[in-house]
């Protein structure tokens, strides 16, 4: 059966990957306390990914049967595949002038966060704290809260930010329905996706992009 969206990759199955990826135990209970989806499309999403031989599970039913990772690779390379064909398409740019990105990011994070204002960053910016390399990945990209372009407008203006096409910093609404939930902070004041959603974004990023990608591969434990 092809691994695509008709058979059950959806954004809430992205979110589960996602959180199983990095660690969470691949039972409803745990999936739901991670990502803060509702308990049957948990269940949804993890039954999918056993029909197509990722995970393995016991003989128990209910929210406390646990399933386990059969091939960590394939699920990595499945749930990135999908996670860029699901992507949403809206986004917007602003022009930066930053010498210190995660520095300067963290700081317009305190904006954000006095605002009400969800956000993480992604792709390179993630991989700059957790696997960096020498070379610069642009465009730097950050999620935030929003569905719409105006959303993302609000979130561009609470910093002072202005909207440049072509800029450098690149801000997209949050892929799944778990938004911040699966988010981790990983430096003070510096909010980041999760590992494999990072992976995922850099492969869209162009020949340095896939080897930056490749190299948080390497670095990052897989649960």
């Amino acid at each position: 059966m092809p691994l695509d969206s008709k058979v059950g990759w959806r954004p809430a199955t992205l979110a589960v990957c996602e959180v199983v990826l990095a660690g969470c135990h691949a039972t409803v209970s745990a999936v739901v306390a991670e990502t803060g989806l509702a308990m049957s499309s948990a269940a949804a999403a993890l039954k999918f990914l056993a029909a197509q031989g990722i995970l393995t599970g016991d003989a128990a039913r209910g929210p406390q049967s646990r399933r386990h990772v059969a091939d960590s690779d394939g699920l990595l390379d499945a749930y990135a595949a999908a996670a860029e064909r699901l992507r949403p398409p809206v986004s917007i740019r602003a022009g930066v002038l930053w010498r210190d990105p995660l520095a300067n990011v963290a700081e317009v994070g305190r904006f954000w966060d006095e605002a009400g204002i969800g956000w993480a960053v992604t792709s390179a910016l993630s991989a700059a704290a957790w696997a960096p390399v020498m070379t610069e990945v642009t465009p730097m990209e950050v999620y935030v809260a929003g569905k719409t372009p105006g959303d993302l407008r609000r979130a561009l203006f609470a910093p002072g930010l202005k909207e440049i096409e072509g800029g450098r910093l690149q801000l997209r609404p949050f892929p799944t329905p778990a938004g911040t939930r699966v988010t981790t902070e990983i430096r003070p004041g510096l909010r980041s996706v999760l590992w494999p959603r990072a992976y995922s974004d850099l492969r869209t990023a162009g020949v340095r992009g896939e080897d930056a990608a490749e190299h948080l591969r390497e670095e990052m434990p897989r649960g």
